[in-house]
């Protein structure tokens, strides 16, 4: 009689610890599913601290030619397709037969996003690039780049854009600095943002180039869908462009 309550006892405890496991499993298994909820929604993540900013646009620049590149395309190879098309525009401007200056000038933008989780963004991207001319220092219109960061391929976005210096006949300009802009709450990791002036895409005879070249590798996020976060390239940009 002893021995068989004390099989009734272990059975007993056998039954509660499997129900504890049961229950500890079960506890996990809703834990994780609950953590992988909350890995698919995203937070605030900027890191440039000029997230909120509001930014008052008055004159904007949409971009002359804007080509987007998936990552299976070496950059130097996307240079070489994006050359071949600002060529292509460029022929069919009209031309400035003065030498040694010139009233326009075109340059080029390039973005490259991330490719892990919540990397892209469908928010509004913009730039300020800030010039140095032989007249003094210009800052163009808001440049929109459309569609930049709208892509997690880890390609290239490429933007051509005109500047002028209303009333100015320019004999050389420089590249000094950008800022890169996002609007709103749908964060964007940016790994490469770069500007460039190159002769090939100018409607005057230049010599020389300027540009920078930028690996923030940073996020750019809001907390507010008005608010504005941008990026820094800082002053280092080098080169001239000479008419």
């Amino acid at each position: 009689m002893k021995n068989l309550l004390n099989l009734r006892a272990i059975t007993f405890l056998g039954f509660g610890v499997l129900f504890m496991v049961s229950c500890e499993k079960s506890e996990t298994e809703n834990d994780i599913v609950q953590v992988s909820e909350q890995t698919e929604n995203e937070s605030f993540k900027s890191q440039t601290g000029n997230d909120g900013e509001i930014l008052k646009v008055k004159e904007t620049l949409q971009p002359v030619l804007k080509i987007h590149f998936t990552k299976d395309v070496p950059h130097d190879v996307a240079v070489q397709e994006f050359n071949k098309a600002a060529t292509a525009y460029i022929a069919k401007q009209p031309k400035q037969s003065n030498k040694g200056f010139s009233t326009e000038w075109f340059y080029r933008v390039w973005v490259r996003t991330g490719t892990q989780t919540h990397n892209e963004t469908s928010g509004p991207v913009g730039t300020f690039v800030r010039f140095t001319t032989s007249v003094g220092t210009y800052t163009p219109a808001f440049n929109w780049m459309d569609d930049a960061g709208d892509s997690l391929d880890g390609g290239w976005d490429g933007y051509l854009f005109r500047a002028t210096f209303p009333g100015q006949a320019i004999e050389w300009v420089e590249v000094d600095y950008g800022y890169l802009y996002l609007k709103g709450t749908d964060g964007w990791f940016v790994k490469d943002y770069v500007c460039q002036i190159w002769k090939e895409d100018q409607t005057v005879t230049a010599t020389g180039s300027s540009g920078f070249w930028s690996n923030p590798n940073i996020w750019l996020d809001n907390d507010t869908s008005d608010g504005w976060d941008n990026y820094y390239s800082g002053n280092t940009g080098t080169g001239r462009l000479n008419f």
